[in-house]
């Protein structure tokens, strides 16, 4: 099988078996996917579960990741067994739609580490204001010490 030939296949598979599949997917669960929607949403809005509600996605998204990786070698391997030219086709399609699996994985997991880092930040934001509130009070502290003598 020729190089162009396993891209466009891995091309057409991560078309047909990732993003069709998805919508597919998603158009026949579809109270499924709006519960699953709603549920994520509300946790992220609420201040107290937000952190939570991360968590579980960047949980849940790197375990996707890893399968998917074990699944894309699999592939592989069965593919190198394959003596069949059709059936190189079939796994290079499957392969194109983990890869897509795997891509969304790794956007769920940067979302989640945004959102860890971004909170980093304000926690760090915050407890630099609580120092310079805290140099602040000491100095008028001092300030009105010297004013009594």
């Amino acid at each position: 099988m020729r190089f162009s030939d396993i891209i466009k296949n891995l091309i057409a598979g991560f078309w047909q078996n990732g993003i069709i599949s998805l919508c597919q997917t998603v158009m026949e669960h579809w109270v499924i996917s709006l519960l699953i929607i709603v549920l994520i949403a509300y946790l992220c809005s609420d201040t107290e579960t937000a952190l939570y509600a991360w968590i579980l996605i960047g949980i849940f998204a790197a375990y996707s990741a890893i399968k998917a990786v074990i699944e894309i070698f699999i592939e592989l391997k069965n593919y190198v067994k394959s003596k069949n030219t059709e059936e190189k086709t079939l796994i290079i399609k499957k392969t194109g739609g983990k890869i897509f699996d795997f891509t969304l994985c790794i956007v769920g997991i940067f979302q989640a580490l945004k959102i860890f880092t971004h909170i980093s930040r304000i926690t760090k934001s915050a407890s630099s204001a609580v120092n310079v509130i805290d140099d602040v009070a000491g100095a008028i502290s001092k300030i009105l010490e010297n004013l009594k003598r």
